[in-house]
């Protein structure tokens, strides 16, 4: 119930400062645009399943022997591979700004 609102919620207001930031990105900044849509778009894609069905659902479930590695879906795999793409990003801008 209100979980599902508050996740809701913190998520959008995710997605409104990360468009924000991404209209506000310099155009050569090629590596951080890619970061900020994949972010974006993997945390509307959550949000649309936690609004339409309470949760979100996972689909990629890793097993190898007795190993198991974590579940997940595809907008988690975009929000990590976004979060890649913005550390990559400022490492490298620190380095080239110094």
């Amino acid at each position: 119930g209100s979980q599902v609102i508050f996740l809701a919620v913190v998520s959008l207001v995710v997605v409104v400062v990360m468009v924000g930031w991404m209209r506000l990105t310099p155009r050569h900044h090629y590596v951080l645009s890619i970061g900020l849509a994949l972010v974006v778009g993997g945390a509307i894609g959550n949000v649309i399943d936690r609004i339409r069905l309470s949760y979100v659902i996972d689909f990629v479930d890793f097993h190898v022997g007795s190993w198991h590695f974590a579940t997940f879906n595809l907008a988690d795999s975009a929000i990590t591979l976004g979060a890649i793409c913005l550390v990559i990003h400022f490492i490298f801008e620190q380095r080239t700004s110094s």
